[in-house]
C-alpha cells in the first residue's frame, strides 16, 4: 500500500489528476462561506434517539461498501452522515438506541462511559451525565466484552458505529469551556477508516476472520471527497479574522496527522484537556479514538485543502483524490 505524504509525488495514470494540478484548480472552485455562525438553542434536548442499521456508502470511484452505522432518528441533527447531539455539561441525558443489526453492540462515549450490551433487534436506553464542556466521540466499547452472539468478523468493523456529542459550558456562551477560548463559528470533523474486506465479510453469513486490518477507504463525517465539500458542515467556511473552532476526532484505527494548507491553527484542547505546550502550527497528530480542538483565525482569503498527511487517507481503493479530503473556503 502506498503511504506517501500527499504533499509529495504520486504515481498516477494520465486519467488521474496529479496533486499539483488538482490543487492549482482549487482557487477557481467558487466555494463561499454559506454556513451561518453558531446559534445557541435556548433549551437543549435531553433525549438522543439513535438507531443502529446496516447501510452502504458509494464512493465517487463507484465502489460501494456496506457499513454498520448509527443514524439519527426523525429530526435528529447530523454532521455529514454522523448523528450529532449537544447538551450542557452536568445535565442528565437519555441515549436511546434501537439496534436493528444482526449482531449485538455496546455503545460507548469514549473515555467517559460504556453503555449496555444491546442484543440484535432490541432497544435500550441508558443515562449519561454530560461530561465537562468539550468534544466527545461515540463509538463501540473498546474493552473486551461478549454477548455470546458476535463473531471476530462482526466485532472488527463496528467502528462505523460513530456519533458526535458536544458538551456546552454552563455559561451558555460561544466558548469551549467556561472562561475558555471563544469562537465565532464551529465545525466538527470526525475521521474514520475501513478495510473493504472486513466490511464485506461483516454482512456475509458464516464469514471467518480475515488477515490483519489494512484500511483502504476513508471518510470524514461519513462522507468522502468530493461529497465532503458539498456538505455545509464538512466544508469549513468563514471570513478573514473570524475565530473558527474546528473539533477534530478520530474514530478509525489509523493514526492521522491533520494538515492545514494556507494557515496555521492554534491547538486549544487535546482529549478535552487544555493544551498549553503546542504553538500554532499547520499539522497536528490525531491518534485513534482521540480528539483535538483547534482555533483557526484566517489571515487571508482563499480556498485551501484540509486533509490528513498520509496519502493513503485521501484515496478510495487506492485512487486519488478521494477519502478524507475537504476544503476551507475563506472570504
Amino acid at each position: 500500500m502506498n503511504r506517501q505524504d500527499p504533499d509529495g509525488g504520486l504515481p498516477r495514470t494520465s486519467r488521474r489528476p496529479s496533486r499539483r494540478h488538482f490543487l492549482a484548480g482549487l482557487g477557481g472552485a467558487g466555494l463561499t462561506a454559506t454556513a451561518a455562525p453558531l446559534a445557541r438553542a435556548a433549551t437543549l434536548p435531553t433525549t438522543w434517539n439513535l438507531e443502529a442499521v446496516q447501510t452502504s456508502y458509494t464512493f465517487a470511484t463507484g465502489a460501494s461498501l456496506p457499513y454498520f452505522r448509527l443514524q439519527a432518528v426523525g429530526t435528529g441533527a447530523t454532521r455529514g452522515l454522523l448523528p450529532y447531539f449537544e447538551a450542557t455539561e452536568g445535565t442528565t441525558i437519555d441515549i436511546a438506541i434501537d439496534n436493528q443489526l444482526p449482531v449485538a453492540i455496546r455503545p460507548s462515549v469514549v473515555s467517559v462511559a460504556d453503555g449496555p450490551v444491546i442484543p440484535a433487534n432490541t432497544s435500550a436506553t441508558f443515562q449519561l451525565v454530560v461530561p465537562p464542556a468539550g468534544t466527545y466521540l461515540v463509538g463501540p466499547a473498546r474493552a473486551p466484552w461478549s454477548s455470546g452472539v458476535e463473531s471476530a468478523v462482526h466485532a472488527a468493523p463496528l467502528s462505523g458505529l460513530a456519533a458526535i456529542l458536544v458538551s456546552r459550558p454552563t455559561s451558555g456562551l460561544s466558548e469551549l469551556w467556561n472562561g475558555g477560548p471563544s469562537f465565532d463559528r464551529e465545525f466538527v470533523l470526525v475521521y474514520e477508516d475501513a478495510d473493504d474486506r472486513l466490511n464485506t465479510a461483516m454482512v456475509t453469513p458464516g464469514a471467518q476472520a480475515l488477515p490483519p486490518y489494512e484500511p483502504n477507504f476513508f471518510t470524514v463525517n461519513g462522507l468522502a471527497y468530493p461529497e465532503t465539500i458539498q456538505d455545509v458542515h464538512t466544508l469549513v467556511t468563514g471570513a478573514v479574522g473570524e475565530r473558527i473552532l474546528i473539533r477534530l476526532g478520530n474514530l478509525g484505527r489509523m493514526r492521522q496527522a491533520v494538515h492545514f494548507h494556507g494557515y496555521h491553527a492554534e491547538p486549544v484542547a487535546r482529549d478535552n484537556v487544555p493544551e498549553q505546550a503546542w504553538p500554532a502550527k499547520d499539522t497536528f497528530p490525531l491518534p485513534a479514538f482521540g480528539t483535538l480542538d483547534v482555533i483557526l483565525t484566517p489571515h487571508q482569503r482563499g480556498t485551501y485543502p484540509l486533509h490528513p498527511h498520509s496519502l493513503t487517507a485521501v484515496t478510495a481503493g487506492g485512487l486519488y483524490p478521494f477519502g478524507q479530503l475537504t476544503l476551507m473556503a475563506i472570504n
